[in-house]
């Protein structure tokens, strides 16, 4: 492949969210979708009809096909290792849905394996290439909020689609939900809080089952703040619903959606630092819910002296259809891994390290969970 080439796209996994990936990925200038492989027939023909290449019903002929140069993995979490390794071997760069792999063990075979072969390896986190979370870590960075104390993730997953056979409830396969679902949600924390350390877990166990459909967990990170993370596979469809609440020394950021969908900021600030919030976020509304005088808005917490003149409500939403969304921030997501293919110079946004990163904080979570996992009453 050259630098002006489009990239040969083979898939392996034709489920809904692979074909999700193929569709967006298809309208992409620099990518040419290259074939599809899975273990059943009717998938991989559905497929390969849909985008008018070769179907594959063993991966292995996808690693040797003409013009593969990165390979998709969108199979189940244990899966991920070996197809990624044999991939590699076959000096092929490999995008990696989530999990990168079942262990950090694994992890760290696949990143050893990839530097050697000259390779990428990264996990497809599309949620650091969502516009909200680039403007929640702008204002968690310009410092207007001051420090962010703590947080919580709120994640109320649907099992509409889980019923008690499904390969997610497995843990040997899925790896439990902190390993399969919780390492997007470790990724964006670090994204704007920095590196964390696990320092509590709990799981439940859903009643006459062995399926773990809650855990909990306390992340505490290198900036101070303790971060909560929930997640409840436990949902009707229509409730299905995320949020997160970042709580800091001059007010509050809440984000809507697990693809995130809305913003609001409110926030204790002086003209200067609405102005800065205004502009972290350019085309939201600002609103004005409180004024304060030079004597009530000269205020001390946590030791330090400052000046407030307002309290305000920024919202911030695009507007965008949820899937609009969430396909463009998966095209991002390959195109700064194309940019750094062609020069390895590009910083990525997304690299091996937080797939490996990501995986040993959902690892720590899992183990500190599994000293006594909890039956519901």
């Amino acid at each position: 492949m050259t630098k002006t080439d489009n990239l040969g796209l083979g898939l392996i996994g034709c489920g809904s969210f692979g074909m999700f990936c193929l569709e967006a990925f298809s309208q992409m200038d620099e990518v040419r979708i290259a074939g599809v492989a899975d273990v059943a027939r009717p998938a991989a023909d559905a497929a390969a009809g849909r985008f008018g290449v070769p179907a594959f019903y063993n991966p292995a002929e996808l690693l040797t096909a003409d013009g593969v140069d990165i390979v998709q993995i969108a199979t189940p979490p244990s899966s991920h290792f070996q197809l990624a390794m044999a991939s590699i071997s076959a000096g092929k760069h490999v995008l990696c849905e989530k999990p990168l792999a079942i262990n950090t063990d694994q992890a760290d075979d696949i990143l050893a394996a990839a530097e050697r072969a000259g390779v990428i390896a990264p996990v497809n986190f599309v949620l650091r290439y969502n516009r909200l979370t680039e403007v929640v870590k702008a204002i968690l960075n310009s410092g207007v909020v001051g420090k962010a104390l703590a947080a919580r993730l709120t994640n109320c997953a649907f099992d509409t689609y889980l019923p008690n056979g499904h390969w997610f409830w497995d843990k040997s396969i899925s790896g439990g939900i902190f390993i399969e679902h919780g390492v997007h949600f470790f990724d964006m924390y670090e994204y704007w809080l920095g590196p964390g350390t696990v320092i509590d877990a709990c799981a439940e166990i859903r009643p006459g089952t062995n399926q773990e459909d809650r855990v909990a967990c306390t992340v505490r990170h290198e900036t101070g703040a303790l971060v909560s993370h929930y997640h409840g596979f436990d949902q009707i469809k229509p409730m299905d619903r995320a949020d997160h609440r970042i709580i800091c020394e001059m007010g509050d950021i809440r984000v809507q959606g697990w693809i995130p969908m809305k913003l609001v900021v409110d926030a204790a600030v002086d003209d200067a630092g609405a102005a800065k919030l205004a502009d972290c976020c350019r085309g939201c509304e600002v609103r004005t819910v409180a004024t304060y005088g030079r004597e009530e808005g000269s205020i001390t917490g946590r030791g330090k002296h400052r000046n407030v003149t307002r309290r305000i409500q920024l919202d911030y939403c695009p507007g965008d259809d949820k899937q609009i969304v969430y396909a463009r921030s998966a095209r991002a997501l390959l195109a700064d891994q194309i940019a750094y293919i062609r020069n390895s110079a590009h910083a990525r946004r997304v690299t091996e390290t937080n797939g490996r990163d990501s995986l040993a904080l959902a690892e720590a979570a899992a183990k500190l969970a599994a000293r006594s996992p909890l039956k519901e009453p």
